[in-house]
């Protein structure tokens, strides 16, 4: 089947639940796991290189791959400014763990530690999917496929996303679907063209880096010596981050888990949802 999207995708935070950080405890794993996808049409797959060299075009560095982290702070929005000009959309899945702190599903073999991975790599893929189907000529539908690009991450087993992947498929029609409100758009999905590669060595995969890294500097905070967090860079990519209607970014490009006003987010944490377009009512617990 002909590929006209390709995704790359890729994360930041960990998956670690059984000590999840607090605002004012920097002891534990991340409060936030953030999944990234960089949805590119195939005529532009082979610019990937190109646009890192682009991104980084107003300084030099010493690096050969591109890692948002790794950048000096006066660096950063200066690759998002230019990331933010490309043409490609962006989605991002951010997790707030603290509500799922020692969470254990009864389902799963205990030392599934990559459950929480796989369950936002779903959401992405939903909002990805759709998006890609949509852009797809009518004659098309179901013919043009989805390439998905997987950065590796080190205690990941990828054969156990390729399986949660079929089952979801099976269950599409029936009433064992957990979490049904919203389904992959299967039409786009090939089974065959799914991948994980090393972060150094594909330039597309360097690129949803940098939009996993700046919504994660967004929200999480004590990042080592950095206490407070900062949306600036997050900010810098709305061009790309994937809206509908009327600038209708969250659920559809940015999708936080769970729902905001189950967060109990810090102020400085709430900034970067209220630019995306949270209301004041996004916030007020539901009786």
């Amino acid at each position: 089947m002909p590929v006209s999207f390709v995704t790359y995708i890729d994360e930041s935070g960990d998956t670690g639940l059984d000590l999840v950080k607090k605002p004012d405890d920097p002891k534990g794993a991340t409060e936030w796991l953030i999944l990234s996808a960089l949805v590119v049409k195939i005529e532009y797959d082979s610019k990937m290189v190109s646009w890192v060299n682009d991104v980084q075009s107003e300084f030099t560095s010493k690096r050969a791959d591109l890692h948002f982290n790794k950048l000096l702070d006066f660096k950063k929005p200066l690759v998002c400014s230019a990331l933010a000009e490309k043409d490609c959309k962006a989605f991002v899945v951010m997790s707030n763990k603290k509500n799922i702190e020692k969470y254990r599903n009864s389902r799963l073999d205990p030392s599934n530690k990559s459950w929480i991975y796989w369950f936002l790599s779903r959401l992405l893929l939903e909002r990805v999917t759709e998006y890609c189907y949509k852009q797809t000529p009518t004659d098309r539908r179901g013919k043009d496929k989805l390439r998905i690009i997987f950065s590796r991450r080190g205690g990941l087993i990828y054969q156990d996303f390729a399986d949660y992947l079929w089952k979801l498929y099976w269950q599409r029609d029936s009433d064992e679907l957990v979490l049904n409100y919203r389904q992959i758009t299967w039409p786009v999905i090939d089974h065959d063209e799914i991948f994980v590669f090393d972060h150094a060595k594909y330039a597309g995969l360097q690129l949803a880096d940098v939009i996993a890294g700046a919504f994660y500097q967004a929200v999480e905070q004590n990042r080592g010596a950095v206490l407070s967090c900062d949306p600036s860079c997050a900010r810098l990519l709305k061009p790309i981050v994937y809206y509908k209607g009327w600038n209708w970014h969250l659920g559809n490009g940015l999708k936080p888990m769970p729902a905001l006003h189950e967060m109990e987010l810090t102020e400085a944490q709430k900034v970067l949802f209220t630019f995306y377009g949270a209301k004041d009512r996004d916030w007020l617990k539901k009786e």
